[in-house]
């Protein structure tokens, strides 16, 4: 149900956009329903209700005998002022996603490819050559073609969002520089290799392509776009909970945070709901169903009469109820984020330290020692992201704050590897490893440790979901 919500205002948006920068014109006809629905692999019902919602914001009409015709006749002028509106305020933004973009899709980009099977790669190869199709069209279902197989609706959802915010207004205009002639464009050549799993040349194909985004972007502003002086640049924004009903998600993640900071420690007891409630400025409900979801995932107790107490993380797994649909979905959320992060933290960690001083080197070596001090060694990988999340480009930052606050519905999962001096005994390899690559200043080595550490983790925790019956752990594919 909420894919098919999302993807319904997906369609909408993305068609929106279309008319607004004259990709449709008045009088021009919209795809048919089950046209869009294969575009956008949804189902015909979702695509009738993005058309309806156009229908009710007087983009287009609809007839029986027709079908939905653009309903608006705007002027070429109006068109560049559509242009220039949307892109007037984010071209710095927008500048700089372009330049990191490929820290955290090129690798997944890549494994999608060299992973699909002959008939993903051959109707993905067909949309490349398709000219009388919109590129906005054909790269909406490459897109779904592509990333759905990896069995994470999270990073789905993130590739649409990216999708929105740039590649999909950018294709939309007339002069991006980026339609494929005959030869289908980048896409094809990288299929073209991921056929003959020439994995060393398809890397090198998808940075190209980044690199190709670039300059075509850095041409589109320069030749079509007015620069403006804006107070606040629109940048990149994406958030899982933007929901008013996901709202208690939120409020029982910040709470989750501060017990991991220490501010609520072992026995201390949250405040009282309705000061959370003045706090978090949300409904009492709201945040008794964060406190009442707590309690399912094992980190507090609430006492009739005495309050919410918070309990020893080596208990959660005991106190945990894992039978509960909310905590399941919410563990998902955890290892769909991992996966995320199983992706791209070998080049966002590249990046993050090749960009940090001396100074920031040393006190990253102070954190994990710290860590090893703290006697739970496995906080070396909140550390490390925490770590690239503040010295990234503004996109990894968005990204990476998001995930690694999921990371955080893993509660439970701390005794994955058994009691505390087993867990550490996994752990403490890699600690002392990392370390040592930081003090020897080798960022390549870090990099690579850290990718391992997490794929691993990754399978460790898709093996314990999947033994708690969660159906969705089975479905994700582990990078290799």
């Amino acid at each position: 149900m909420q894919r098919e919500m999302e993807l319904q205002q997906i369609i909408f948006h993305i068609i929106e956009t279309q008319i607004k920068f004259g990709g449709h014109r008045y009088g021009d006809q919209l795809p048919t329903l089950r046209e869009a629905s294969s575009y956008f692999l949804a189902s015909l019902d979702t695509v009738r209700l993005a058309y309806l919602r156009l229908k009710r914001e007087g983009y287009i009409s609809i007839s029986t005998c027709v079908g939905a015709t653009v309903n608006v006749d705007y002027s070429d002028e109006e068109i560049r002022r559509h242009i220039q509106r949307y892109f007037g305020p984010r071209r710095e933004p927008l500048l700089s996603f372009a330049q990191s973009v490929g820290l955290l899709a090129n690798r997944v980009q890549w494994y999608a490819l060299m992973s699909a099977t002959p008939e993903t790669l051959d109707e993905l190869e067909d949309l490349c050559f398709r000219q009388d199709e919109a590129p906005v069209y054909r790269m909406s279902r490459q897109l779904q073609l592509l990333y759905a197989p990896l069995g994470n609706e999270l990073l789905l959802r993130l590739f649409w969002q990216m999708f929105l915010y740039f590649q999909g207004p950018f294709v939309s205009t007339a002069r991006n520089g980026m339609i494929p002639g005959k030869a289908g464009g980048p896409l094809s050549e990288m299929i073209r290799l991921a056929r003959k799993k020439d994995g060393e040349a398809l890397w090198e194909a998808g940075q190209a392509s980044v690199l190709r985004y670039q300059a075509a972007l850095n041409r589109f502003f320069d030749q079509n776009i007015t620069p403006e002086t804006v107070d606040e640049p629109v940048g990149f924004t994406w958030g899982i909970y933007k929901k008013t009903s996901q709202l208690c998600y939120s409020i029982c993640m910040d709470l989750l945070l501060d017990i991991h900071n220490g501010v609520y420690q072992d026995g201390d007891f949250l405040p009282p709901p309705q000061q959370l409630a003045h706090e978090k400025q949300a409904g009492l409900n709201t945040v008794r169903r964060a406190i009442g979801l707590l309690n399912k995932l094992g980190a507090v107790r609430s006492l009739n009469g005495v309050g919410t107490q918070v309990l020893p993380p080596v208990d959660s797994a005991k106190n945990c109820d894992f039978e509960d649909p909310v905590i399941r979905r919410r563990l998902v959320d955890f290892l769909q984020s991992f996966h995320i992060l199983a992706f791209s933290c070998r080049t966002c960690a590249q990046a993050a330290l090749n960009s940090m001083s001396e100074k920031d080197i040393l006190q990253l070596i102070q954190r994990l020692d710290q860590t090893r001090q703290s006697g739970v060694y496995e906080n070396l990988m909140y550390v490390c992201y925490d770590t690239i999340a503040l010295h990234s480009a503004p996109l990894v930052r968005t990204v990476y704050g998001e995930v690694t606050r999921q990371l955080f519905w893993g509660y439970p999962l701390r005794e994955m590897h058994g009691d505390r001096p087993h867990a550490n005994a996994y752990f403490l390899p890699y600690l002392d490893s990392l370390r040592d690559c930081l003090v020897r200043r080798d960022v390549d080595s870090f990099s690579l440790l850290l990718e391992k550490l997490h794929t691993d983790e990754t399978a460790c925790i898709i093996r314990y979901l999947s033994g708690l019956g969660i159906r969705e752990a089975a479905s994700i594919i582990i990078p290799e």
